[in-house]
Parts: structure tokens; sequence; C-alpha cells
């Protein structure tokens, strides 16, 4: 234990270091949490139903909406993604912060291509357009990094402490206080979803692929209506929880009620 003194309450073995680290940084690092061997798969998977998903599109409207190199909801198409949001590790950190109910808002797969400049370079949070802060988390993105992250690759960079900041801060503060961590082939970066980031430019020769997730308290509305999609393909009963069928709207007060009738009998 760390001396000190005049100190009445402390975290000191109440929370894990990730949890305590997302909580007052506003990201952590868990570190190899895909086998070697799956991720030269993931990446061709990505590949391959990003160019489905462009081809069924259009190439030309993909770019007008600044929709390139963002493949969406890959584990709608192959099982192969389901890993990662059922991460054990993963999900125990994340619902150390939200709670127990927790549901996947998105799973996007973002490739930041050699030499070109993507869309997320620009800063954001992953859940946009909110000028306020939390007392307590509501959203974590869970970002799987598939190949290296550092200041080459076009890295994630993160504003520390800027999931507490209401209002965007500065040019000179930006610059002066911006972390760009390195990731391997495997790590996690874990951070609350209100923090300021974005991917930096890819100025390697290889093209830096990762696999974001977002999950959220079951009250904030998904990217896609996944329960609505779960009939595409046989789920894992811990996925098929995670795709927020148990929260899912109503469509009349019989329906709202038969759901609560139903509860009775799990």
């Amino acid at each position: 234990m760390i001396k000190n003194y005049g100190v009445l309450n402390n975290d000191e073995a109440a929370e894990n270091i990730h949890v305590q680290n997302i909580k007052r940084q506003g990201f952590s690092i868990l570190k190899n949490q895909i086998p070697l061997a799956e991720i030269n798969s993931l990446k061709q998977l990505s590949e391959n139903i990003y160019a489905d998903q462009l081809e069924g599109f259009g190439k030309e409207r993909i770019k007008v909406i600044e929709e390139e190199n963002i493949v969406r909801a890959p584990f709608l198409i192959d099982s192969a993604f389901d890993q990662l949001i059922v991460n054990e590790k993963v999900l125990e950190i994340i619902q150390s912060v939200i709670g127990q109910k927790i549901i996947l808002h998105l799973q996007n797969v973002i490739i930041n291509r050699s030499g070109l400049e993507h869309h997320q370079t620009a800063w954001h949070r992953d859940i946009p357009y909110q000028n306020y802060t939390l007392s307590n988390p509501i959203s974590i993105s869970a970002l799987f990094a598939l190949t290296p992250f550092n200041s080459e690759t076009g890295g994630t960079k993160l504003i520390p402490r800027s999931h507490k900041l209401e209002k965007f801060p500065s040019k000179d503060y930006i610059q002066d206080n911006f972390l760009q961590p390195d990731l391997e082939p495997g790590d996690v970066l874990i951070f609350d979803s209100w923090i300021y980031h974005c991917a930096g430019e890819n100025i390697s020769e290889q093209d830096r692929y990762g696999i974001n997730h977002v999950f959220t308290a079951p009250f904030l509305k998904q990217q896609i209506d996944f329960p609505k999609l779960i009939g595409l393909r046989d789920f894992p009963d811990k996925l098929e929880e995670l795709m927020g069928e148990e929260f899912e709207i109503a469509l009349s007060v019989n329906d709202f009620r038969e759901k609560r009738f139903k509860k009775k009998f799990k």
C-alpha cells in the first residue's frame, strides 16, 4: 500500500487497474487478447466483407457519405468476429465500469490505408454530439489492434481526461496533451467513449487494421438494430444477450406486456 495521511477513502484493491485508468485517464490497454494465428484471418475476412459492402452500396456512394475503409458489423456476416465481442476480460472491465447490463452498440473495422487520409483522422467521440460529461460512464469502446498501432502506422490519438471536458479543447491544448499509445497486434485499447480521439496519419508502408466495439448501457440507441437481425445467423447465448433483444422497444401495449410476462419464466 502507498503511504499517505489524511486520506479517508481510497481505491486500493477495490477496483482493478484498468477500471481505475478508464475512470480517471479515460483509457487503458489490455495486452495480447487475440491469438496471433487468428489475426491474419481476421484481416482477410475484413477485406472480403468490405469488398462485398462496397459493391452492395456502391463505391461512389460510399465515398459521398465518407464511409470508405469502414466495415460495418462484420459479425453479422462471419462468426469469426464473435470472439471479440464476448472476450471475457474485456467484458469484465466494461461491466465493472458501466454495470452488468450492457449491449453492443456497434462493431466496425477501421482500415487506415497507407498514404491515405481516413475520415476518422478528425477528432471525435464515439458517441458524437454529446457536449456534456457524466459522473459514471455509460459507454465504453474496445478497439482491438490487428496490426501495430504507433506514430508511423496512424495509431489512435487520445486526449487524456477529455471524457471529463464538456467543450472540445483548443488546438494548443491538444498539441500539448494528446497521446498516441503503441499497441501490438492482439492488444485492446479500452476507453470511455466520451474521450476525444482520432486516427493518426498512416505514413508507413502497411495498412493499419483495428476492430472497434462500443458497449453501452441499454437505454442508448444502437447504431444498427441488431435484435431484428439476429435471424441472419445462429448466435451463442452470450452474444445474443449483448444484442439487446431484452431491451428492444415494444411495438404495442400487448407486446410490452408479453415481454414482461416472458421474463418471469427466464
